[in-house]
């Protein structure tokens, strides 16, 4: 019987998607897979319906964003653990990437992450170290689906390292977690939406791990801007969102004395965010997406103000949570999940102490994931 189901959401990456779906199909473990259309336009339908009939294939009809997108294809798992890629990413897995992290889910971890073990360049989205990095062996195929350098073992070696700043893109998910404490918050629409649960499951007592022995990397040899791959998933947009989506993050998971003990931190993370705009000549941008974040803010303290007078329904659309002008075809989408079962209580104040902890040690690794 199958445990892991791969869910893909996708949106006008066919070449992406096309190589991520033959590596998984050749990967020494063989998920069920589902592909989440998010309202692409570039022949993505024709492709899966005539290339990969055995997929299932959700097509939605607008472009909701990624976690929308994501979330519709967690709902159609059915397994004990959810394989959640992203194809815009231009990611490609290792032939064990999928066996090492089922070997990780140990009773108490939630999501298992994979090792990046490319260049310098992609460990800003996928993590790793210098050990891990410096292995540049060519990828045989055109799909990337075997590393011969880690087929070698020239790769580093060890222990599953729990972890909290986790990047978007590519992650396990053990199931009945996520529907203990939620699925990915669509206000986030695109960005931060793997480090929200990972915080929110370490506040429920679950671990995050890096798994060294499970690999990925990004394409090689790919020009800037090459292919269709969405808008939403690089530039100026994402970022964006991003910057918007980490002031959220913070208040919704963190009361307020345990923001006023880690300021330090998160004005450090804040203030490198705020670098990486200035470098970029993007000042502008982030004055609209810390607005976006402080409206986040807003309607959620609204939203658990309502809860606490015994309000039982909180009606949103995904433009009202957003804030992106949405067509009127994204606008009727419901439910919205907003994701947030648990309320912040200091009642587990060892858990926010031993979060602290982790995001402190972390740090590096937190700044670099805001200031994508």
């Amino acid at each position: 019987m199958k445990r892991v189901t791969a869910v893909l959401p996708a949106r006008n990456c066919r070449r992406e998607l096309k190589k991520c779906l033959s590596a998984l199909s050749r990967s020494s473990y063989i998920p069920g897979i589902i592909v989440v259309d998010d309202g692409s336009d570039d022949g993505t339908r024709q492709m899966i319906l005539e290339e990969w009939p055995h997929v299932t294939y959700l097509p939605l009809s607008a472009h909701t964003g990624y976690a929308h997108a994501a979330n519709a294809g967690l709902r159609l798992v059915q397994t004990e653990y959810a394989f959640l890629i992203r194809p815009d990413m231009g990611l490609q897995i290792g032939r064990r990437c999928i066996a090492g992290l089922l070997q990780a889910m140990e009773s108490s971890v939630f999501c298992a992450v994979p090792t990046c073990c490319d260049n310098a360049k992609s460990m800003s989205a996928g993590g790793g170290t210098g050990t891990e990095s410096r292995g540049r062996g060519r990828i045989r195929g055109d799909e990337g689906i075997f590393f011969p350098e880690l087929a070698a073992g020239k790769h580093r070696q060890g222990p599953a390292a729990e972890m909290i700043a986790v990047p978007d893109g590519c992650a396990m998910y053990r199931m009945r977690t996520l529907e203990e404490i939620g699925w990915l918050d669509e206000r986030h629409f695109d960005g931060l939406e793997a480090f929200d649960l990972s915080l929110r499951a370490a506040l429920a007592g679950w671990k995050t791990v890096r798994v060294p022995g499970a690999h990925i990397r990004t394409a090689s040899g790919k020009a800037k801007g090459e292919g269709t791959c969405s808008a939403a998933a690089s530039g100026t947009f994402r970022r964006q969102l991003a910057a918007g989506n980490s002031l959220y993050v913070f208040y919704k998971n963190i009361p307020v004395p345990m923001r006023v003990f880690g300021f330090p931190m998160f004005a450090a993370a804040e203030l490198a965010q705020l670098s990486a705009f200035l470098r970029r000549g993007e000042f502008g941008a982030f004055r609209m997406a810390a607005e976006r974040g402080r409206a986040l803010c807003s309607l959620e303290k609204d939203r658990r103000t309502a809860l606490n007078e015994g309000v039982s329904l909180w009606p949103e659309n995904l433009s009202d949570a957003s804030f992106l002008g949405m067509d009127q075809a994204a606008e009727q989408i419901y439910p919205l999940f907003l994701a947030e079962k648990g309320e912040r209580s200091l009642r587990n104040i060892t858990r926010y102490a031993h979060v602290h902890r982790m995001l402190a040690a972390q740090l590096p690794e937190l700044i670099r994931l805001l200031a994508q």
